[in-house]
């Protein structure tokens, strides 16, 4: 059964902000609304808006919803040589249909429990890892937002370190994942930090380097980014 626009969670979240936070609404229209193939539920939409805010202003009339998301950085550390080596996705992207390479990531359902559970079961299914959600660890105490202008996705940033024999580690690397029926083509990619620092195709990615070194005291790798 295909859910209904305003029946889903991400698009009832997004408007009790905007209410919220002092603006008048007046008029929603979806322009294009993409839904899941396996449940019919919302998975993101385009919407124009007419809405004033409390200074009697016009915000900007185009959205892309997509309600909140997780994002992982995974650090492998090899047992027998200490070295730490990040898991990468590579997957092409709808921009410009090249290769990317980014930290496994997945989005919030509307029945989810929370965003460390989401992002356990994400490595289950995307990094083929068993972890538990007390295993990760937040990087920011807070979600952050994608595009703060044009979007309303706000993502939880969490690391997971694990120690593993080296040749487990390697094994990882060039393992197909995704879910064929959402159209997701990924491929698992393990390298060391100053080779993950050059491929990750996004700030996040980035970030999410920079912070977790800083946090665990690993200005040795700094060094070398």
């Amino acid at each position: 059964m295909t859910q209904q626009l305003t029946d889903a969670s991400k698009y009832k979240n997004w408007r009790a902000h905007l209410e919220q936070n002092g603006n008048s609404v007046k008029n929603v229209q979806p322009l294009y609304v993409h839904h899941a193939q396996k449940d019919g539920n919302v998975l993101y939409a385009l919407l124009t808006i007419d809405a004033d805010t409390a200074e009697g202003q016009k915000l900007n009339p185009i959205c892309f919803l997509k309600g909140d998301a997780v994002s992982m950085l995974v650090v492998l550390i090899a047992e027998e040589t200490n070295e730490k080596y990040v898991l990468l996705v590579r997957q092409r992207r709808i921009c410009d249909g090249s290769f990317t390479y980014e930290h496994p990531a997945g989005m919030i359902d509307q029945d989810d429990p929370s965003p460390v559970e989401v992002a356990a079961r994400e490595l289950g299914e995307e990094a083929q890892l068993d972890v538990q959600p007390a295993e990760l660890k937040p990087l920011f105490d807070k979600p952050l937002y994608s595009a703060t202008s044009t979007s309303d996705e706000a993502l939880y940033f969490f690391y997971l370190e694990r120690r593993m024999p080296l040749a487990d580690i390697q094994a990882l690397k060039g393992k197909s994942t995704g879910e064929e029926d959402e159209n997701e083509h990924t491929t698992l990619h393990v390298a060391t930090f100053p080779e993950a620092h050059k491929r990750v195709s996004n700030i996040h990615g980035v970030m999410s380097h920079l912070l977790y070194l800083q946090k665990v005291g690993d200005y040795e790798t700094i060094k070398t980014l």
